[in-house]
């Protein structure tokens, strides 16, 4: 779980002291809550909370509509993260332990602060609503809602397997090239594994995303490790390259 905490101080300063104390607080909760491991990340401005590029240029095109106000104050923020070994839960119990923490966490993490965008008066000039639609179509709002990814870790075994059957099948192509070119396959020649990896094309981007979340709190996964939003299992595809000498 990640979640982003933010102060907006009077100085820098101030503001640095009220978000290590919210995230400091953070991390005690979620330890009382269960978690395996809680930290923080480093510190950053407002204008690099976002992982997601887009989003960062959906923010920056709205403050240029809107222009800065007097109210705007320039926010620092941190990332904090915690784990909790799902392992053996039902799916269930998963969506329950979800449904705490978002509940727990999330009046812990935001807590209010003097919102800078104002509503049109109802008597404003035409000019000044589309402004301030086109501000609230533009910028997003400043969503702290607490982020989950799931990372699966397949067993030595499950990669055994899967290994030997991507081995058979490299093989058996391998043959039929052969066959095709009127030769027989001789001895390997070389034989390299990949990483296990998702084999969901659609998801890309959103594992991408999931990739961003986890480096912002300084989470590099291991290898055979697959980041995810979706607490349901993960398919996962090994791929090894194979090279046969032809037999003379």
């Amino acid at each position: 779980m990640i979640a982003r905490v933010r102060a907006a101080g009077a100085t820098l300063d101030a503001s640095l002291a009220e978000m290590h104390q919210l995230a400091d607080d953070t991390v005690r909760r979620l330890m009382r809550l269960g978690a395996t491991r809680a930290w923080a990340g480093d510190s950053h401005p407002d204008d690099q909370a976002d992982p997601d590029p887009i989003a960062r240029m959906r923010a920056a095109a709205g403050r240029g509509a809107r222009g800065a106000t007097p109210e705007d104050r320039r926010g620092v923020n941190v990332a904090v993260a915690a784990t909790w070994d799902i392992t053996g839960l039902s799916a269930d119990a998963v969506l329950s332990l979800v449904d705490q923490l978002r509940f727990d966490v999330a009046a812990n993490v935001n807590p209010s602060e003097p919102t800078s965008e104002r509503e049109p008066l109802p008597w404003a000039d035409p000019a000044a609503q589309i402004q301030h639609m086109i501000a609230k179509a533009t910028q997003p709002e400043d969503d702290r809602s607490p982020k989950f990814v799931y990372i699966a870790r397949p067993t030595d075994e499950q990669l055994t397997r899967a290994s030997a059957e991507a081995y058979r099948a490299a093989r058996g192509r391998a043959e039929r090239l052969a066959r095709a070119a009127g030769r027989q396959l001789g001895v390997v020649s070389s034989l390299n594994y990949g990483h296990a990896a998702s084999v969901r094309p659609d998801r890309m981007m959103t594992d991408q995303r999931c990739s961003a979340l986890l480096a912002a709190v300084g989470y590099v996964l291991e290898e055979d490790e697959v980041a995810s939003d979706d607490p349901r299992a993960t398919e996962l595809a090994v791929t090894v390259h194979v090279s046969h000498y032809l037999a003379e």
